[in-house]
């Protein structure tokens, strides 16, 4: 049966106009965006940098939890700390899972302004968004077109949204996106990247680690196994800092984009929303966050009833959301918001699979769902350390290394205490 067309807000028979004002910013900004994106005059490929740092690694471990590296044997990661700048949580946006945090990591903007609202949602005009590698979904400009249009040639190996040009504007050098492709071979290609001169090496360089996620998820937070990729990863991270030692104005940032809570209960939205009215509504979910998208009020009423009789858990309509979670976006956010109580996750009808032993999507002043944060190179303080940093702080962060001008009105602040005094002309990595 098909599902049925979704009004914008079945509880209203009039405008919201709250609603409505966001619906409009988000036009403006996305139409801002795309303004943007035409190469900037003055910027050929291949300037010479104005910034500290000639060259930017920023490198993405998904679900290196914050404590992580504390926990195990780390040394490139505790290296990174020590000489160069570090933050001991990075706050990642609501939810906290993999497809909103890069996006935040990348355009310095929460998910209400950069439209990916979890790894899975629906958009009302387009449909269902699904791990999607097109980069039209996106609504804010991602760093890599920031740099591009400024004349600072990038190349991107796995990060989400990289695979399509932006507004006509792609990285100089990408690679399709692959599970079944190696860390390490990820790293290989950073190094001959790095190895290329002149014009044709790329300065600002991403990539995406499929880290411990995959073990926490399977094994629990603080398994053995976890552990054992933590430290596989910090091994790869520790080849390109010797790499990047010969290069004395690079800079390397390492980032994740959540962390990893211990989970035992599966909470199958089919069967709670299986009886009477709340069966219209249409549940789409990833990890402990579910969008619930109901074609009336009637299913609505019926579905935030179903949902609020499991204890523990939260249940917002899309005008009632904490403005602090920055997740209300009417063209794509459920007209209900669940999340689920901690210890469960969301799952719609039966897995095959095993139930997971770890999970995420949390808010994030959990401690659990926080990530790392390092820096090390050209243009970073030594010994500097910062108590929190946000994901959307990321981005204008790079953008500074690299002496370019970060896309307008984002959400994040370049923090300062983690540069270092000589701005302009940079310094050596230790």
């Amino acid at each position: 049966m098909p599902w049925p067309t979704l009004p914008r807000n079945p509880f209203r028979a009039v405008p919201d106009f709250r609603l409505l004002l966001a619906a409009i910013l988000a036009s403006i900004l996305a139409a801002a965006g795309a303004a943007a994106a035409v190469p900037a005059a003055g910027g050929p490929a291949g300037a010479p940098p104005a910034g500290p740092a000639d060259t930017v690694v920023l490198l993405s471990i998904d679900g290196m939890r914050w404590d992580y590296p504390a926990k195990t044997e780390a040394p490139a990661l505790s290296r990174m700390a020590a000489e160069g700048a570090s933050a001991r949580t990075l706050i990642p946006p609501f939810p906290t899972v993999t497809f909103p945090a890069h996006a935040s990591l990348v355009t310095g903007v929460h998910p209400d302004r950069h439209g990916i609202m979890n790894n899975e949602f629906l958009d009302r005009g387009r449909g269902l968004f699904r791990r999607e590698d097109d980069a039209s979904w996106l609504l804010a400009e991602p760093l890599w077109v920031t740099a591009e249009r400024q004349g600072i040639r990038s190349a991107v190996f796995h990060w989400v949204f990289s695979y399509t040009p932006w507004h006509g504007i792609a990285a100089t050098r990408r690679v399709p996106f692959s599970a079944a492709t190696p860390d390490a071979e990820k790293v290989d290609r950073i190094l001959d990247w790095l190895s290329l001169e002149g014009a044709d090496r790329p300065r600002l360089i991403l990539s995406y680690l499929h880290g411990p996620d995959a073990a926490g998820h399977g094994e629990g937070p603080e398994s053995p196994a976890v552990f054992r990729r933590v430290r596989q990863t910090d091994r790869l991270v520790g080849r390109i800092l010797r790499a990047l030692a010969a290069r004395p104005r690079s800079a390397l940032v390492v980032v994740s984009d959540h962390g990893m809570a211990a989970v035992s209960r599966v909470l199958r939205t089919r069967d709670i929303l299986g009886a009477g009215e709340a069966r219209r509504a249409r549940p789409v979910s990833s990890g402990a966050v579910c969008n619930i998208y109901c074609p009336d009020a009637r299913s609505c009423t019926s579905a935030q009833a179903a949902l609020k009789r499991i204890d523990g858990m939260t249940v917002y309509r899309l005008e009632d959301l904490p403005a602090a979670l920055r997740y209300a976006l009417p063209s794509r956010t459920g007209d209900l918001v669940a999340i689920a109580p901690r210890g469960a996750y969301f799952a719609h009808g039966g897995a095959p699979a095993p139930p997971a032993r770890g999970m995420h999507g949390f808010p994030p002043d959990e401690m659990e769902m926080r990530g790392i944060f390092r820096a090390w190179g050209a243009g970073v303080k030594k010994g500097a350390r910062l108590d929190t940093l946000r994901a959307v702080d990321v981005a204008p962060f790079v953008c500074r290394l690299l002496g370019i001008d970060p896309a307008a009105g984002l959400d994040g602040r370049v923090p300062e205490g983690l540069l270092s005094a000589a701005r302009g002309s940079g310094s050596a990595p230790p």
